[in-house]
């Protein structure tokens, strides 16, 4: 009789025995490696893990940092875009203004580059016409001290028309030229009383008078001048109660009102064509308008 503690195994091959403690250590052996083969490849499932928690929240970190980054540049693109649209009524509102002080339609439907464009157009016909015809102060003057029209002769003491108007000023106050032209005549006019004076000659038939100048010529007959050139210095000679300088303008020969020349702005272009019925403005500026056309023609 075998020993208890003996375990008989037979297959194909035969039989074998083999003690019972024998198979325990093998048991034993094989679960304690089976366990430590576990417990490794466990702990480097879980250092893996680690590692890939570690990682995850590295990026969630610089996920959080790039979003609170973008919320801040998204901050000042919208301060940047609400500083930008209210640039932009801005300009609105003042190409508006502009519209309205040329007289120009104003259409906000229109895109912005279309009503500049017509802006523009607008301001180079402004220009033909300010460079080319006598337009805004020929000098520093405090008051008009004569108006154009019918007066009493204040030396004279008499009525009689007053073919310009005076402005007053101190004498050797610069003289300018209100439009480009050239000097017609430079002269002492005794006989009409007007001292020293100087005659301009401008495109389209204007010309422009000055009289009771300083005797201190600045320009020569033939000369040629643009807007803004010193012709003269205001003076005192002639017939004249104090010093001032008498301006006139001239439309082929027609003697017109220089207050209205003299007030002459962009801001007012339009007024002209109604005050100085004198000049057949509709023919000028058809002409102007051949080269720069109109976006709207003053009535």
């Amino acid at each position: 009789m075998r020993n208890k503690f003996t375990v008989t195994i037979s297959d194909v091959n035969g039989s074998r025995h083999f003690l019972l403690h024998q198979l325990i250590k093998k048991f034993l052996l094989y679960f304690t490696l089976f366990v430590a083969l576990v417990i490794l490849v466990g702990s480097f499932v879980i250092l893996f893990l680690m590692n890939e928690v570690s990682s995850l929240e590295a990026k969630k970190e610089s996920a959080v940092s790039e979003r609170n980054l973008l919320l801040v540049q998204n901050e000042e693109l919208q301060s940047k875009v609400s500083e930008k649209a209210q640039e932009y009524e801005n300009i609105r509102d003042k190409i508006s203004n502009m519209e309205e002080m040329m007289g120009l339609r104003t259409n906000e439907e229109e895109n912005i580059d279309s009503r500049l464009e017509e802006i523009d157009l607008t301001i180079i016909q402004q220009k033909t016409f300010f460079d080319n015809i006598p337009s805004g102060d020929v000098m520093a003057y405090s008051e008009i001290s004569s108006p154009f029209g019918w007066r009493d002769n204040p030396i004279l003491k008499r009525k009689e028309f007053h073919t310009g108007i005076d402005l007053r000023a101190p004498i050797g106050t610069p003289i300018l030229a209100p439009a480009d032209g050239v000097v017609k005549f430079v002269q002492y006019n005794q006989n009409s009383g007007y001292g020293n004076v100087v005659s301009l000659s401008h495109n389209y038939g204007f010309e422009s008078y000055y009289a009771h100048l300083q005797n201190k010529p600045v320009v020569k007959e033939g000369q040629f001048v643009k807007k803004g050139d010193m012709i003269a210095y205001s003076g005192a000679s002639g017939m004249t109660t104090g010093p001032h300088l008498h301006y006139e303008v001239k439309f082929i020969g027609r003697i017109l009102d220089p207050q209205p020349f003299l007030r002459w702005r962009g801001s007012n272009f339009a007024e002209i064509f109604k005050k100085e019925k004198r000049v057949t403005w509709e023919s000028l500026i058809k002409l102007i308008n051949a080269q720069y056309p109109l976006p709207r023609q003053p009535s």
